[in-house]
């Protein structure tokens, strides 16, 4: 879920008809070479950035297999992603003719889905809550325990439906650490990471940070932060009074830092799945409406541990004192997600006519 990246649900937010939902559709005239594939995504200080990372993941992958991928994303996104290797085009320029027209999106509907449908050869919808309607031809939920039934008769009968964290969308780098990741959980608690998503609107990460003084454990603290977290100069202020404790900004390898780490803080977002695959066990926070599914199933599993920052300190204390608990963390959180999810999804378009030029 949308997700460092983890933000507030847009469905608790008021919800204003967007303005993109009548799109100039301009015409190419240039003759395409390759497949077209649009995402529809957005990041912003509120919904965070989970949404436009995970779209990044399947651009790099679909891209890599001879798509022309181009980015449609309200002002501001490219602020807070601004490493962005895609064309950006604002809503109401919505290209036309596209091979495949990628949606993640809280706040546009089927009615949306179905507009860029007509003007496009396939329409994908990413969501994380089989509560709503869906007019798409595939459709994607990355969530633990998800089974295409819970979307029987949200989705057209055609729709291909892809559900499970075998598709959880992360970035190569992950796949690639899992081995050593695994390899080195002694059960030992020796590092800490802290990642509550890339903006932090709540400041959750600076309470956090407050408990983990407390619990007065001999750690090095690493903590990730998006460069326009709002609150980035206060966190920083508290980690200057923490012994071992560093900020850092802008990472580029998040894959390395929790291969390194032996406990996580983190939401119950889009980098739940990039933890289980490098088998880091996690205290689960829960700072969003929509991430509450995907924290029972992954807690369910074993792979997590419910936390708030009032349990936070007695909890680090408990695991520093049992490291067969933490191995048993990480045992459970490998077992639900290999980092192979973003494949998956490519080789399931390859179904689609619009998209059989595509190398398998």
């Amino acid at each position: 879920m949308p997700g460092t990246r983890e933000g507030r649900d847009l469905r608790l937010l008021p919800r204003p008809t967007p303005p993109i939902l009548s799109p100039t559709l301009s015409q190419d005239a240039r003759p395409v070479t390759k497949p077209k594939i649009l995402f529809r995504c957005d990041a912003s200080v509120t919904i965070g950035t989970g949404h436009v990372m995970r779209c990044l993941t399947l651009a790099d992958e679909l891209s890599g297999r001879g798509a022309e991928c181009v980015f449609v994303s309200a002002a501001g996104t490219e602020k807070l992603v601004p490493a962005l290797p895609y064309p950006v085009l604002p809503p109401d320029k919505l290209p036309y003719g596209a091979a495949l027209a990628v949606i993640d999106h809280y706040g546009l509907d089927a009615a949306y889905e179905a507009l860029v449908r007509s003007q496009t050869s396939a329409v994908m919808a990413i969501d994380d809550l089989p509560n709503r309607r869906h007019h798409c031809d595939l459709l994607l939920d990355q969530t633990h325990g998800r089974v295409p039934e819970e979307y029987r008769g949200l989705v057209p009968v055609t729709c291909i439906t892809l559900a499970g964290a075998g598709y959880a969308l992360l970035r190569p780098q992950f796949a690639s650490a899992r081995e050593d990741s695994l390899a080195r959980r002694d059960g030992e608690l020796k590092r800490l990471l802290v990642t509550l998503g890339g903006t932090d609107p709540d400041d959750m990460t600076g309470r956090v940070l407050d408990s983990v003084a407390a619990a007065g454990l001999d750690l090095a603290v690493d903590v990730v932060m998006g460069a326009k977290a709002p609150h980035l100069d206060l966190v920083r202020a508290r980690a200057t009074a923490m012994a071992n404790t560093r900020v850092l900004v802008g990472v580029s390898d998040m894959a390395g830092l929790m291969t390194q780490a032996d406990l996580a803080i983190g939401a119950a977002g889009t980098t739940t799945w990039e933890r289980c695959c490098l088998g880091l066990p996690t205290l689960m926070l829960v700072i969003a409406d929509n991430q509450k599914d995907i924290a029972r199933l992954v807690i369910q599993s074993g792979a997590a541990l419910s936390a708030t920052p009032d349990t936070i300190t007695g909890q680090l204390r408990d695991l520093a004192a049992d490291p067969k608990a933490l191995q048993s963390l990480s045992h459970c959180a490998a077992a639900l997600c290999d980092g192979r999810g973003a494949a998956r999804i490519a080789d399931a378009l390859l179904r689609l006519p619009s998209l059989k030029e595509l190398r398998s």
